[in-house]
């Protein structure tokens, strides 16, 4: 939830400040406010005020609450793995692991041994495998978990030449790691660690060694992203803030605002993206979200009435008197009333 709460709060705010303006224009409170000598500061403090707890909201959850979240999660789909191991080794019954792969142990020994193992393996349709075996163990490491069968036969049938061939093995390795996918114990993502964490990384740590950008791109993401609601509010405040008529472009003005607001965010998703593939690109997460505030800021304190252009207009209404003309061509004939004889 952390996770995902991150990423909705700053389009939650852009549709909530965007309702609330757009309310205060149609029921006239706005007009009202303004000819009683509010001035545009009035309107505009509650939106920053409101950006400025979401940016603190988000940049918690980035840096601490979500890392931790996933964190726990990460080990709570251990622990289930590692209980499904345990249903797996279990003896007593046969235990369909997935299509076509049965294990049976006889009993399990004081020692913890297996005694009286069975695996039946169809998976492949070209093939069909059994193991049979006296003994065996489960066995956990680096490479993963396995069942060491000790004393035993494997038995395999080819489906095209529909021949048998037995092979008897003193301990032969059966691989469960498919089914635990232990590799999720060795290699911790960057979104499952606190900044704190990613800050004092270790060289060696093996998941940087495989993914070397990707830590460089979550810090900066963590240090950006809360600042999208910050970049919101003078955008908004810039198209919304002042009273407007239904004949002044209301409704264009609301559309324009959400969509800079849409490809701002945009952007700077496709910059993060971008870091996974070159930290050249970091500069671009900090100039975005930075571009889009001074921007607006700029619009804001210049006063400017942002309108339609007059091509536009013009535009517009030749496109709406063609769709008149396309729709009265097309209306049915009104019946007419007969004089009376």
């Amino acid at each position: 939830m952390p996770a995902l709460i991150q990423i909705i709060a700053p389009i939650a705010f852009l549709v909530a400040t965007v309702f609330v303006l757009n309310s205060l224009n149609s029921d006239s409170e706005m007009a009202a406010m303004m000819a009683s000598g509010a001035s545009r500061r009035t309107v505009g403090r509650p939106v920053f005020v409101l950006a400025i707890l979401i940016t603190l909201g988000v940049s918690l959850l980035h840096n601490v609450v979500s890392p931790v979240s996933l964190s726990g999660l990460r080990l709570l789909i251990i622990q289930v793995r590692a209980d499904l191991i345990a249903t797996l080794v279990k003896d007593g019954g046969f235990r369909t692991v997935e299509d076509g792969l049965t294990i049976h142990i006889r009993e399990k020994a004081a020692d913890g041994r297996f005694l009286g193992i069975f695996v039946s393996d169809d998976r492949k349709e070209s093939e069909s495998l059994q193991y049979i075996a006296k003994t065996g163990l489960l066995l956990e490491n680096d490479q993963g978990t396995f069942l060491v069968m000790e004393d035993g036969d494997l038995v395999r049938y080819e489906t095209e030449s529909q021949s048998t061939s037995v092979v008897a093995f003193e301990t032969y390795g059966f691989d469960l790691s498919q089914f635990t996918n232990t590799g999720v114990k060795k290699l911790t993502k960057p979104r499952e660690r606190v900044t704190m964490n990613l800050l004092n990384v270790s060289d060696d740590d093996p998941y940087r060694k495989k993914f070397p950008n990707r830590f460089a791109a979550e810090i900066h993401e963590r240090l950006t992203s809360p600042l999208y609601p910050l970049a919101f509010a003078p955008i908004l405040l810039a198209f919304l803030g002042r009273p407007r008529t239904n004949r002044q472009d209301r409704g264009l003005a609301s559309a324009t605002a959400v969509i800079i607001c849409i490809v701002l965010r945009g952007a700077g998703f496709a910059a993060v993206a971008a870091v996974n593939s070159s930290q050249s690109v970091i500069p671009a997460l900090y100039a975005i979200p930075v571009l889009g505030f001074v921007g607006g800021c700029i619009m804001l304190a210049s006063n400017a009435r942002l309108r339609m252009p007059d091509f536009a207009e013009q535009a517009a209404d030749v496109a709406w008197r063609a769709f008149r003309g396309i729709s009265d061509r097309f209306r049915p004939d009104q019946p007419t009333k007969g004089s009376a004889t």
